[in-house]
């Protein structure tokens, strides 16, 4: 569990640690604070993005956040009821009837994400100049406003679906952004193009978009010249609604549902590999 400060509550957070972590060469390890979409869980959206596995590969810590249920009811692991923790373990349950969720117009999950964030400096190795988030859907909203809000803590940060809530943001330092959105979702195709033209100017980029990345079905293009050398970058899918770019859904919404086209980008990889630049200051024992 961790403690936030601002809500004077404990809350839960699973956290993956790589195994062959090196911590005697790179001293202090990047962080991805991952946040699932609504009615799901850590484990379904590890299983649906391969976070834990990813980070695994690029030397990454992995902390997943637990949205929180309506206030009438507890679902203390965001499972459906009778489903126990092995249960949920097995990352395909989603709860629709006390459906987990992140309450973007509220500063409490901001504050929440924080406390992640320090907690995985202060006791897991952490390099505090290279904490991420990300996030699917709701989650993606959620990760579009740590964003907005606490740049003071966040070097970059992955949107994948969802939309960023219509607050006033809370400039405090150059912040990467991504967006990824899929053409037939319609809670990003709306607002993409002007969230990240906002962060743009957020982070006073001088360089106007260009290509970075396309295929049969994705094309990406970013903004540089960014203050503090980060990066502003959006990619749209051809074909995709709500989901994680690259990757299909644990289970099928409806029998006979296609496959996503084999041309479309892997989001995870590709922001991880994209933010793996983001240094935000080196780690020192001082």
């Amino acid at each position: 569990e961790v403690f936030v400060p601002e809500t004077g509550t404990n809350r839960s957070v699973l956290i993956h640690v790589p195994e062959d972590i090196d911590l005697i060469s790179i001293r202090r390890a990047p962080a991805m604070v991952a946040f699932h979409g609504w009615h799901s869980n850590p484990w379904y959206f590890d299983r649906l993005a391969g976070l834990s596995k990813t980070g695994s590969k690029y030397g990454i810590v992995t902390a997943f956040g637990f949205g929180r249920p309506p206030a009438s009811k507890e679902s203390p692991i965001c499972c459906p009821k009778g489903c126990d923790l092995v249960c949920c373990m097995e990352g395909d349950k989603l709860d629709i009837l006390r459906p987990c969720a992140w309450h973007t117009e509220e500063s409490d999950d901001v504050a929440y994400a924080k406390a992640i964030a320090k907690m995985l400096e202060r006791d897991t190795c952490v390099d505090p100049g290279r904490v991420f988030a990300t996030g699917l859907s709701n989650g993606g909203s959620m990760a579009s406003l740590v964003a907005c809000k606490a740049s003071d803590v966040f070097a970059g940060v992955a949107q994948m679906s969802g939309a960023l809530p219509q607050v006033k943001c809370d400039r405090d330092k150059p912040i990467a952004f991504m967006a990824f959105c899929g053409l037939d979702d319609d809670s990003c195709t709306n607002t993409s193009n002007q969230t990240v033209q906002q962060f743009a100017v957020m982070n006073n980029c001088t360089e106007p978009f260009r290509a970075t990345f396309e295929s049969a079905t994705t094309k990406c293009r970013a903004a540089r010249g960014c203050e503090g050398g980060v990066f502003v970058e959006q990619c749209f899918i051809e074909g995709l609604g709500d989901e994680v770019p690259g990757h299909d859904r644990v289970k099928s919404l409806h029998p006979g549902e296609k496959k996503q086209a084999p041309t479309n980008i892997d989001a995870i990889v590709y922001s991880y590999n994209r933010l793996s630049i983001i240094s935000r200051k080196r780690y020192s024992d001082d």
